[in-house]
């Protein structure tokens, strides 16, 4: 009973914080406008007291209703306070100097404190989960990044890193929303944010400059389901590329006045540094099977080249390449492996055992078959590789084909076509007249591609496509009946084809002649009188 008793306590103590935030009596739209003009005109610096403290009730009511009237009241509230900040920004009393007397100190460091609870409410609005979806917090946003702004213009060549790395906490840390099936985030917030920072410069070289550390700290403290939304938001933001051209960097619109901002923001190697260590450290996150394929996809093109040693990424993708509840993940992770070992000297010594276990029946039943395929085929194009490895494949998609669907038989009769003419000494399994071997010799649940025996055996299953169900298929298949005179298959030709498109080109096929039908009319279904009869449907005799 003890879980039971505690649970109406705190019902009964969140009422009381009900019943006292709306007992708060809120000011009208004139009551703020007259507060506003008492600071700019009478310098009643007091008035900030009241008009944050108001911000403070209006949070706590929309986080238990919607209330148009309270938002209202709190966007008049935030624009009014950011303008009063930023006069006193452009009067130059936000900022101490040795010039004032201890009287002016003291007011200078007072309206300084008010500056950073109005910061520190906002930051508050924007991470809390409200009773539903709301512009406030999008003007929020913006408020804050224009202070930014205001920070950087009463400094000398100084990004505002402090205050931007309290507004990426809180962006990243965000909960509002739910993970979207793709891995990334649906957080309205996060994605308005994400099309702000990809669009200035700055605004991406600090994130990278100020976010590793933080992200160190929440790995160490926060849960795995924690740690899940928050590389949800972190791809969502990045997602979308980045700028980065080394030759006309300094020609990128930048987010804080150009001439406000260090020459090391222009330190392109500076940046991949940063860029790498949050990458790394993002990727040491437990993710789960979506954000592995959200990140995956992104990875060769959006990650890798502004990395300073994309080495350093070989662990994650050979343990993603090695993954095997998933068949997606390994096929995605693909394109990453091959950059490495094409331009950056990975060795992955298993490379092909790996990729041969990936043609099993559900390869030709997922969304990303045709990319597979166009790296398979990237991968099995070196004339150097052996005669038994290559047969081995070979074999393996012929076997495959028997059971696959229609569309991914499509893919491999051309696929193996252009295999056996690249490799002529795997045409012998196409004439193997071996009559000592007693059944097929091919090991089929071999992982090993160069033990399978596939060279030894024949590709008898070619000939079974030749009767296939499909016309097209069939008469494709008979292309291994013919002499190999035909140029290669553009493999593009064939990727995307699937059963409503091979249905389509049915439909729409012209034939030559009229089909010969016979056809007999009768006046019922059934014989009449109880007599005996043939069942008839639509005048069909069964």
């Amino acid at each position: 009973m003890a879980p039971k008793r505690k649970s109406l306590q705190q019902l009964e103590k969140k009422r009381e914080k009900r019943s006292k935030i709306e007992s708060k009596e809120l000011l009208s739209l004139e009551q703020v406008k007259a507060l506003g003009e008492e600071i700019k005109n009478a310098s009643k610096f007091n008035n900030f007291v009241q008009l944050l403290e108001q911000l403070k009730i209006i949070q706590g009511i929309l986080i238990e209703k919607e209330s148009i009237e309270v938002e209202t009241l709190g966007r008049l509230i935030l624009l009014v306070v950011f303008e009063r900040f930023e006069a006193l920004f452009d009067e130059g009393m936000m900022r101490g100097s040795k010039k004032q007397d201890e009287k002016q100190r003291l007011v200078t460091n007072w309206l300084a404190d008010k500056y950073e609870t109005f910061k520190s409410i906002i930051l508050k609005l924007l991470s809390s989960k409200l009773y539903s979806e709301t512009s406030l917090q999008l003007d929020s946003m913006e408020i804050y990044l224009s202070m930014i702004k205001l920070e950087s213009q009463s400094s000398e060549k100084q990004f505002p890193k402090k205050t931007y790395q309290q507004f990426l906490e809180a962006v990243l840390h965000n909960r509002i929303g739910e993970d979207s099936s793709d891995g990334s985030s649906n957080n309205f917030i996060v994605l308005e944010f994400s099309e702000i920072f990809k669009n200035y410069w700055d605004l991406q070289f600090y994130f990278f400059d100020v976010v590793n550390d933080v992200l160190c700290s929440w790995k160490d403290k926060l849960s795995d389901k924690k740690l899940q939304r928050i590389f949800a938001n972190f791809v969502t933001i990045i997602r979308n590329g980045l700028k980065f051209k080394p030759e006309d960097l300094e020609d990128e619109p930048t987010w804080v006045p150009k001439d406000k901002l260090p020459s090391t923001l222009y330190k392109h190697n500076k940046f991949k540094s940063q860029f790498q260590k949050c990458i790394l450290t993002i990727l040491s996150y437990p993710l789960s099977s979506p954000q592995y394929k959200s990140i995956l996809l992104i990875l060769h093109k959006r990650i890798i080249p502004y990395m300073s040693q994309p080495q350093g990424l070989m662990d994650f993708l050979t343990d993603a390449y090695n993954l095997q509840d998933d068949l997606i993940i390994p096929i995605l992770s693909l394109n990453s492996l091959y950059e490495l070992i094409k331009n950056y000297n990975l060795e992955y010594p298993d490379f092909y055992a790996k990729l041969y276990s990936l043609l099993r029946p559900e390869l030709f039943y997922t969304r990303y078959r045709s990319r597979f395929f166009r790296l398979c085929d990237l991968f099995l194009s070196s004339t150097h590789l052996s005669a038994s490895l290559v047969a081995s494949f070979i074999k393996k998609l012929a076997r495959l084909a028997l059971t696959s669907s229609a569309s991914g038989v499509v893919i491999i009769i051309p696929f193996i076509y252009n295999l056996l003419k690249r490799h002529p000494t795997c045409m012998i399994m196409l004439h193997n007249t071996d009559e000592s071997q007693l059944g097929d010799p091919f090991e089929n649940l071999e992982t090993n591609p160069l033990n399978t025996k596939a060279i030894e055996s024949s590709l008898w299953e070619l000939e079974t496509l030749m009767g296939h169900y499909h016309p097209n298929i069939a008469t494709l298949a008979r292309i291994f009946g013919e002499p190999f005179r035909k140029p290669n298959y553009n493999m593009e030709d064939f990727l995307d084809w699937s059963y409503q498109s091979l249905m389509e080109t049915e439909k729409s096929r012209r034939y030559k002649n009229q089909a010969a039908l016979e056809f007999e009319s009768f006046d019922s279904v059934l014989a009449e009188n109880g007599k005996e009869g043939n069942i008839l449907l639509d005048g069909w005799s069964l």
